[in-house]
């Protein structure tokens, strides 16, 4: 790929996401997805810089970036929902836009398949290992630019500092208050949540604290770490020794344990 095939991907995303802001009623979720994806463009930058990633594999992780959640669009005006548990599976739908679009068409053919892998796979609970190494590499970076931005992102909203009407991103869940026993056990155990199991707000805070064990590359739980997500989604959460508890186990793992893969 060169810089030229970068451009006109990007020429299409903006005018893609623009028809959505244009033609919906409550235009605000499609501008959150529209700047959510251009801030993980920005993480994987970050992050590619940090490895030391060539131009042009510099060049495949933004168009990695760029498209990851392109599927989201169509995604909420048909279902008018984030959750892919109650209407598709987002990248999928977002394979299927780049597919039929043909948007790739100038990319050699194991850029793009290496591509079109890691969107398919970001979004995933766990990563099989049944990838060559480029490809492991760019979906592993994927994931981490993704949740680095959606750590932000939902810190803001349960901090109460988004002005915006925007529950779609909590997916309307209720705030009953409960802290899930079972949900902080998978975090002691170094495993993050499986979102079939979020049935409250609280529970979706622990998934995303769960996250961390997720994380890929120093840089990315480094930059977690420094901003105090963590701290600051527990502090939104009902005191208790048990959940004081938890927070010192994930910042000492932060601290120990800072990831490792290059």
């Amino acid at each position: 790929m060169t810089h030229d095939d970068y451009g006109r991907i990007k020429i299409f995303f903006d005018g893609y996401t623009r028809d959505f802001i244009s033609r919906a009623e409550d235009s605000h979720p499609y501008v959150l997805k529209r700047e959510h994806t251009l801030r993980v463009v920005e993480n994987m930058v970050f992050l590619g810089k940090s490895l030391g990633l060539s131009s042009q594999e510099m060049g495949i992780a933004k168009t990695a970036a760029l498209l990851h959640d392109i599927g989201r669009f169509i995604q909420y005006e048909r279902y008018a929902t984030f959750s892919d548990p109650a209407s598709e599976n987002h990248a999928v739908l977002g394979v299927q836009v780049i597919q039929e679009q043909d948007l790739m068409a100038s990319y050699p053919n194991i850029e793009k398949t290496r591509i079109i892998k890691a969107i398919s796979m970001h979004n995933t609970r766990y990563l099989h290992r049944k990838m060559d190494t480029e490809t492991l590499v760019l979906t592993r970076l994927l994931r981490d630019a993704d949740k680095l931005d959606i750590f932000g992102v939902m810190t803001k909203k349960y901090l109460g500092t988004d002005p915006e009407e925007n529950s779609y991103i909590t997916l309307n869940l209720k705030d009953d208050g409960l802290i899930s026993e079972d949900l902080m056990t998978d975090i002691l155990k170094k495993e993050s949540i499986d979102n079939r199991k979020v049935k409250s707000l609280n529970d979706l805070k622990l998934l995303h604290i769960s996250w961390v064990f997720d994380l890929n590359f120093r840089e990315a739980v480094k930059r977690v770490d420094e901003l105090e997500f963590i701290p600051l989604i527990v502090s939104t959460m009902p005191d208790s020794k048990p959940l004081a508890s938890l927070l010192d186990f994930v910042k000492t793992y932060m601290k120990d344990n800072p990831r490792k893969k290059k």
